[in-house]
């Protein structure tokens, strides 16, 4: 199959490629709108006739096909590939050794958590919290599965028929891999101290719960002056890695903080299948009575895994 052609981008004046609608992108994914350009890929809305249902095709952008160009594609590809999750998106096709290196991923037709932030306005403590539930049951089949995301970050989150969905994996890297000292990875004001200071050292689930934290906390309505989440996001986003909860105590802490009712999508019986905190790692004098409080006021969306 011949390659699209090429137009210079709006932004930055680089090629990209331009199919006309219903010509082949890639092969079999048919190219119905360009959804957003980057530093080195492009997203794509698709049309596949085999599946015949919408996809999304992340593509390199012309020029940037040598391997060091394409390796947040297979990264993206391996993570997929290691967890199955309904929060993640499906990995639908992996193209990263064809021609013109690509991913067919499962389409989410939803806004990002910014977007729905800045039209509706922010989330009371009980929809930070089932919101934060639902981030974190996703993390740990990930980090089951030997990977940890690394960019968790509020445009990372898509609100599809009010259910949270972590996309855009590209930054995934195996639990336990050493980042190289000057390594950048995931996005400024939600990575991990650690991360942001990129004095290499390895990969661990520590820097996920930050950005947990970091996304509730740009999040939560602060009109609600303090509140029963305040503590337990301070307990997330501490700069100490090892004062950090681990993903099933912070799992815990949330759980306790989702309200009661309809809005509540599990039953409460399921609480106890938590695991309790572990007596060894505990937070710093001072916060661990702050991230005690009651619950908040039952919010107004469901937000579930």
């Amino acid at each position: 199959m011949s390659l699209p052609p090429v137009r210079p981008d709006r932004d930055d004046g680089g090629p990209v490629w331009a199919p006309p609608r219903g010509s082949h992108l890639v092969p079999g994914q048919l190219a119905w709108e360009e959804l957003a350009v980057g530093h080195h890929c492009q997203t794509w809305l698709c049309w596949s006739a085999q599946l015949w249902q919408p996809t999304l095709v992340k593509v390199v952008r012309p020029g940037w096909s040598r391997p060091r160009w394409t390796r947040a594609l297979g990264r993206e590809a391996r993570a997929l590939r290691a967890v199955r999750h309904p929060v993640f998106p499906r990995l639908l096709g992996n193209g990263t050794r064809a021609p013109l290196p690509h991913l067919v991923l499962e389409y989410l037709d939803g806004p990002a958590l910014d977007e729905v932030v800045g039209e509706d306005g922010p989330l009371p403590a009980p929809d930070a919290a089932r919101l934060g539930v639902a981030l974190l049951s996703a993390l740990r089949g990930l980090h089951a599965a030997g990977h940890a995301h690394l960019d968790v970050c509020p445009d990372n989150v898509l609100l599809v028929d009010r259910r949270a969905r972590l996309v855009d994996l590209g930054a995934s890297r195996p639990l336990g891999h050493v980042l190289r000292r000057g390594e950048e990875v995931g996005t400024d004001g939600f990575v991990a101290p650690e991360l942001a200071a990129a004095r290499g050292g390895p990969v661990t689930a520590a820097m996920d719960v930050h950005g947990v934290g970091a996304t509730l906390r740009a999040v939560l309505d602060p009109a609600s002056g303090p509140g029963p989440l305040d503590g337990v996001l301070d307990a997330l986003t501490h700069p100490e890695p090892a004062a950090r909860p681990t993903v099933e105590q912070a799992l815990r802490l949330l759980v306790r903080r989702t309200g009661r009712g309809a809005d509540r999508p599990w039953p409460r019986w399921a609480d106890r299948e938590l695991a309790p905190a572990a007596p060894h790692r505990r937070a710093p004098r001072g916060l661990a009575g702050r991230a005690a409080g009651g619950a908040g006021r039952d919010g107004l969306v469901a937000i579930s895994g």
